[in-house]
């Protein structure tokens, strides 16, 4: 959907270019204004006016023909208009008006993020400088600034930009005189935005509304306008989606003979042509999907290579061209079954993934050439693979605030599972290592790698250590910052709101491109090659701790597979899982989430109705199934057998993916009277998790240069204001208090009121252990707004990350929906994982919502053990899960194994 040119004054010889599109009128345009430019004196009133008049111009030109210098020089000469302009001067609103004008347009060409950004900034600053409020050139700024945040969302999904979109420009809309000959444009870009959003909510008012506002911009179009045949390009796009939603084969006819009309009614040279030809294509495509009528897909395959072929290289349109060529051909072959079409298919996807343009378009396309090459080019489906993956942590965005991140992961995570799948089919586990590590926790591996020591960098060339350290910690800064004051969808922010946030977007794109500069400069040194690269197995299986295994799984439609990393071995060991799979894995989880949990809620209501579910049959079967089905054979693929003595167990680490995230491998087994020597995982391992290989390498690699821990901070809210009462949290703290006297640990009290947020982030920064006994919330819709319930509120999980605590060592989450989790399996979004991310060495927490009648026992259990082993001399946190293990094998002595829902939660993270 192409936005209108930005309403500015110009000579006589761009208005007539505007309608009528000859060049030659152009050309002489640009020359008058260049001559202007030559003849007036620097610091000369008019000098600005002649600056934005030779922009403007430009800017035409490079509309119709699309070169790249033309709009650069547009952006330069409204740049030197603005600088050359006193504050306050009543022509500078419409000399930012231009510039945000020029960098939209820029920003179409590039898709670069920056440019769209800057866009969105100086319109804004357009509109807060007018003055008076019904300056005639008012309408005009509404009309960019909406434009501006239209482009912004669609490479956002931000819903928010949208509807500042849609606010903006029905402005502009209502701030127009019937008659007026911009009032079409305002309807068309109108229209636009509520097709985008349509296309976000799938609200039927909203494509309703843009059929009308298209039709009122196509009615009040003159018939020789040369925006004509966008608009009814338009018109017709928004009957296309309609169509989508309701099926009616009229609302696409309808579209169709509009794409045809804006088609017929293009010059051959114009830049819209490209897209007119898409549209059109995608239309014959949509009806042959509904009609099977092999003439349609043929008509579209021959509009989308005209597309492709008017298209100039380089341009960020033609990713999706070739896309859309690429879809086409796969619809033909999978109905024609001719070869010829599905390698037409994957070349094309190929094309549009190695393209230049939005990197989630680059990441679909890759994955489905990876997808069809894994099935019809078996020589190339593990280099398609590999693209995708690398495109992953583009889509996570490192150009964008850290809130939009895990929304940018939506629908992307069975992209790693089909890489991994045929990276084992292929027999490379090497391979399929570096991929689950490399598509796993996405976002923490971001934030980790603006934190990365960089001490050899420092020694090579201090001046780019010292810029790169400098640039890491303000993309930091700005990437947990801003979500913290994203205004909420129920009202409306302050125009000044606006602007600041936009700053805020505008600076962090500043520094991500900065970022990626310095390391392909730092990446360019010899030695450095690898700097900050995403870990090769060798290096993953050098560092491993030596106490046991990591099994990492990949839980998949096509397959199940298993992964133990092992210290001294060369390569992963690969443990196919062949009686479990991918729906079972599912079933279980749902068993475990709307069953068990379910009843939990019912026990903590009912004491008569916890007496009757104490022992619900569905657990036992949850753990019997992971037994028999998962743990049991990798324990016999390595070799492991049962010990009679606890003391000789080995440690292991669980790396779980999809729906076994969610579920308790570390106490996977056959309890009650079945129960036999050697049928549950804690008769032959401790165990433990991790987010990811990496992160327990690093884990363990502080872990050795720290000392004991003694100093420990007890934080407990028994009684937060607005929340259920837990009267163990006063008893459990004031316990471990009275435990820590006459050891080395000085250990502080901060309860009820004491228990601030920033009293909180205060103790944290100096103490290194620290034991939590309150409510937690899991925001599944903002995972990163998790946090703890304090007196005076959330200590949500990205204030906890920002505090750069100097010598984290062990957070103990003796707390209420600790890591609960959401459908982000992949990126492990719960406050365990979340305090790993913050620099803990270990965590130990609970995989949901934990009983109050047993909290003040098991974190007792777990500190005697720990003091028990050289108390005097501090905590040791690498002794955590050892003590978790003990506390919890007491538990079971005192009520049972099968008091499942006691014991079960609790679970160490870490080394």
């Amino acid at each position: 959907m192409g936005m209108d040119p930005p309403s500015s004054s110009s000579s006589s010889y761009s208005r007539r270019f505007e309608h009528t599109g000859n060049l030659h009128d152009i050309d002489r345009a640009i020359s008058h204004h260049q001559s202007a430019i030559e003849s007036t004196s620097s610091g000369h009133a008019n000098l600005p006016t002649c600056f934005s008049n030779l922009g403007n111009s430009y800017l035409c030109r490079f509309e119709h023909t699309g070169d790249l210098q033309d709009i650069d020089r547009a952006i330069s000469y409204h740049q030197n208009a603005v600088e050359s302009t006193p504050s306050g001067h009543v022509d500078l609103p419409s000399w930012f008006n231009n510039l945000g004008s020029s960098y939209t347009h820029r920003f179409e060409y590039t898709g670069d993020l920056q440019d769209i950004d800057y866009a969105v900034s100086h319109h804004l600053s357009a509109v807060n400088l007018s003055s008076p409020s019904d300056h005639a050139d008012l309408p005009s700024w509404f009309n960019n600034l909406g434009s501006s945040y239209a482009r912004r969302f669609e490479c956002t999904g931000d819903l928010q930009d949208i509807d500042h979109a849609i606010s903006h420009h029905q402005s502009a809309v209502k701030s127009t005189a019937s008659g007026h000959p911009d009032l079409p444009s305002w309807f068309n870009n109108l229209g636009n935005s509520y097709t985008r959003r349509f296309e976000c909510t799938g609200n039927l008012q909203d494509i309703d509304c843009a059929i009308s506002h298209h039709q009122s911009a196509v009615e009040s179009t003159p018939s020789s306008h040369p925006d004509l045949p966008s608009r009814i390009s338009n018109l017709a796009s928004s009957y296309t989606r309609r169509f989508e939603r309701t099926g009616d084969l009229q609302d696409i006819e309808h579209a169709i003979s509009h794409h045809q009309s804006a088609v017929k009614s293009t010059p051959s040279s114009h830049a819209n042509l490209p897209s007119h030809f898409s549209n059109l294509g995608n239309l014959y495509t949509r009806r042959f999907e509904r009609t099977g009528d092999l003439q349609d897909i043929d008509h579209a395959i021959s509009y989308h290579q005209s597309a492709v072929e008017s298209t100039p290289p380089g341009n960020a349109n033609l990713l999706g061209c070739f896309k859309n060529l690429g879809k086409s051909y796969q619809l033909r072959f999978q109905c024609t079954h001719h070869l010829p079409d599905v390698q037409n298919s994957i070349a094309s996807y190929r094309r549009a993934a190695e393209a230049n343009g939005t990197p989630s378009i680059r990441l679909e396309s890759a994955r489905l050439a990876a997808v069809l090459s894994s099935v019809h080019d078996d020589s190339r489906c593990l280099t398609d693979f590999a693209l995708a993956i690398s495109l992953l942590s583009e889509v996570a965005g490192s150009e964008q605030m850290i809130h939009r991140h895990h929304a940018n992961l939506h629908g992307h995570y069975d992209l790693v599972g089909s890489a991994v799948s045929t990276a084992l089919h292929c027999d490379k586990a090497d391979l399929a290592l570096e991929w689950l590590e490399r598509g796993r926790c996405l976002v923490w591996n971001q934030l980790n790698q603006l934190r990365t020591p960089i001490d050899n960098l420092c020694i090579i060339s201090p001046s780019l250590a010292d810029r790169f350290m400098k640039v890491a910690s303000a993309l930091e800064s700005y990437a947990t910052h801003s979500v913290l004051s994203v205004p909420s969808s129920e009202s409306r922010a302050t125009l000044a709101e606006d602007i600041r946030l936009q700053d805020d977007t505008r600076n962090h794109a500043i520094h991500a491109t900065e970022y990626r500069q310095l390391l392909k400069e730092i990446r360019g040194l010899p030695g450095f090659h690898d700097f900050l690269q995403p870990p090769k197995a060798t290096n993953l299986l050098s560092s491993l701790p030596s106490d046991g295994p990591v099994i990492i799984f990949n839980i998949h439609e096509s397959r199940c597979d298993a992964l133990a990393v092992i210290a001294g071995i060369e390569e992963p060991l690969h443990i196919p899982l062949g009686n479990f799979s991918l729906l079972q894995a599912e079933q279980l989880q749902k068993t475990l989430q709307f069953n068990l949990l379910k009843q939990r809620e019912v026990e903590d209501g009912d004491r008569a109705v916890r007496r009757y579910f104490r022992n619900p049959p569905s657990m036992s079967f949850v753990l019997k199934e992971l037994w028999c089905k998962v743990v049991r054979p990798i324990l016999e693929a390595l070799g492991y057998s049962y010990h009679s003595n606890p003391s000789d167990r080995r440690r292991i680490w669980w790396c779980p993916t999809g729906p076994l995230a969610f579920l308790p491998l570390h106490a996977a087994g056959i309890y009650g009277s079945a129960y036999q020597p050697g049928s549950c995982i804690s008769d032959f391992v401790v165990s433990s998790y991790t987010p990811t290989v990496r992160s327990l390498n690093d884990k363990f690699l502080a872990s050795s240069t720290s000392s004991r821990c003694t100093s420990l901070v007890l934080i407990s809210q028994p009684n937060t204001p607005g929340l259920s009462t837990i009267p163990s949290a006063r008893k459990e703290v004031h316990a471990l208090q009275e435990l820590m006297k006459g050891t080395a640990v000085d250990a502080l009290l901060l309860e009820d009121d004491k228990a601030t947020r920033e009293k909180v982030k205060a103790e944290i920064k100096s103490r290194s252990w620290v034991h939590f006994a309150c409510h937690g919330v899991q925001d599944v819709h903002q995972p990163l707004e998790s946090g703890l319930c304090l007196h005076d509120g959330r200590l949500e999980l990205l204030e906890i990350m920002k505090q750069q605590i100097p010598n984290p060592d062990l957070a103990f989450l003796s707390v209420r929906q600790t890591s609960k989790g959401d459908e982000l399996s992949e990126e492990v979004v719960h406050l365990a994982a979340g305090m790993l991310a913050a620099g803990y060495r270990g965590v130990v927490g609970t995989m949901w919502s934990i009983s109050d009648m047993h909290e003040p026992k098991f974190a007792t259990e777990v500190y005697r053990y720990l003091l028990r082993e050289n108390g005097l001399e501090g905590l040791d946190s690498t002794q955590a899960a050892y003590a978790l293990d003990y506390a919890t094998r007491k538990i079971r002595e005192s009520i049972g194994d099968t008091a499942f829902l006691t014991w079960v939660p609790y679970v160490h993270f870490g080394y």
